[in-house]
């Protein structure tokens, strides 16, 4: 017991002592992201076309910077993920052919906490930098949005709450973020905008009939801003 709590107190003072020997930032940013699925590789034949979705992202952002080279980024984010499936024919109305179809988007919401290793070169002025890390997800909710198309007019038929643990839905999700950004200097305060792509190990959900299963994917544009603290 006095063993544990020893290497307990040493953990904490350790960790303490990294972050005070460290520049910290906070900061938040926001972006677009566009989001889609991937089928296992021996059923993609088999498997839905599936589309891209739009959606956004919000997250709080911490820096604790090692030098000015090198820093970790741990992330509190909210972002949308999921795919679409399409379909369009015509149907012939006097001999006419009338092209009509239906769209069903699958948007599901989810809470992350990204951590990023960054590799940071440039001047004070400019910072350009690469990241990459884990990631660790949890699906909040979910809708399904159907929209029919007659002509040129596209109108919303459904937009339906999904029961995530009734189908199976995998919430927990494990994944990795890979991508590049510049940092700009305000007096102080940095302005940053990046790129991102996501990939999940996990494969969250089985598609009937073929009994496939597939995992998110996706890429992001992202703006923030970062406030330095203490020094």
């Amino acid at each position: 017991m006095k063993t544990t709590l020893q290497l307990a107190a040493f953990s904490i003072a350790f960790c303490l002592g990294i972050t005070l020997s460290a520049q910290v930032s906070l900061g938040f940013r926001t972006g677009a992201t566009w989001s889609n699925v991937q089928a296992s590789e021996g059923l993609d034949a088999l498997a839905p076309d599936f589309k891209t979705i739009s959606g956004f992202n919000v997250a709080a952002v911490a820096e604790i910077a090692f030098g000015n080279n090198f820093s970790l980024q741990p992330e509190l984010a909210f972002t949308r993920k999921g795919f679409g499936i399409k379909e369009d024919f015509n149907i012939d109305l006097f001999e006419l052919p009338l092209p009509v179809g239906f769209r069903n988007d699958t948007r599901v919401n989810y809470v992350e906490l990204p951590l990023l290793a960054k590799y940071k070169f440039g001047d004070e002025n400019a910072q350009f930098y690469l990241m990459a890390g884990p990631s660790a997800g949890y699906a909040t909710n979910g809708r399904l949005l159907t929209r029919a198309k007659l002509l040129l007019i596209d109108v919303k038929v459904l937009d339906t709450p999904i029961n995530l643990d009734a189908v199976n839905y995998e919430r927990l999700e494990v994944g990795v973020v890979a991508g590049a950004g510049v940092n700009i200097n305000l007096g102080g305060t940095k302005l940053f905008f990046d790129g991102r792509y996501s990939h999940s190990f996990t494969q969250v959900y089985d598609i009937p009939v073929i009994e496939d299963r597939v995992s998110n994917r996706g890429f992001s544009i992202n703006a923030g801003l970062m406030f330095p603290l203490g020094r």
